[in-house]
């Protein structure tokens, strides 16, 4: 599974991507929220999405909405808004917008990988229910 990581700050890029390679993780990396949603637009997009709020272009929060707002016969993706935001009105304006889970810098790295397994895990059971639903019946 691939992750997209949206994040416009370069120290922020090295430091996550240094944790996902560590963890093992595949993703690719976009440097504005223009480039996140062309990437998450497209049939074979990565379906975790690890996005800081404020971005140039389009933010973390407006690429929730729009996610949320696709025909349900799109993949669901799975996201985590990674922000210096810190707030509560901030956590559930972003909940509100979609975002499955919401995460504030700095962050500790354990939490985060914990955070993207149980995501991982979602994703994969969404996928699994989307298959069997496909399957055509067995006759007995």
């Amino acid at each position: 599974m691939t992750i997209l990581l949206a994040e416009d700050s370069a120290l922020y890029r090295h430091l996550i991507t240094a944790h996902l390679k560590e963890w093992g993780f595949d993703f690719v990396c976009v440097k504005d929220g223009n480039e996140a949603w062309t990437m998450l637009a497209t049939p074979d997009a990565p379906r975790l999405a690890l996005l800081d709020w404020v971005l140039p272009g389009v933010n973390g929060v407006e690429l929730c909405r729009r996610l949320r707002d696709r025909p349900e016969t799109e993949p669901y993706t799975y996201t985590i808004l990674l922000t210096a935001k810190s707030q509560k009105h901030e956590m559930l304006e972003a909940m509100e917008a979609g975002a499955d889970d919401f995460l504030t810098k700095p962050f500790d790295p354990p939490e985060l990988k914990a955070r993207l397994l149980v995501g991982k895990r979602i994703v994969e059971l969404q996928q699994r229910l989307v298959f069997r639903e496909r399957r055509p019946p067995v006759c007995s």
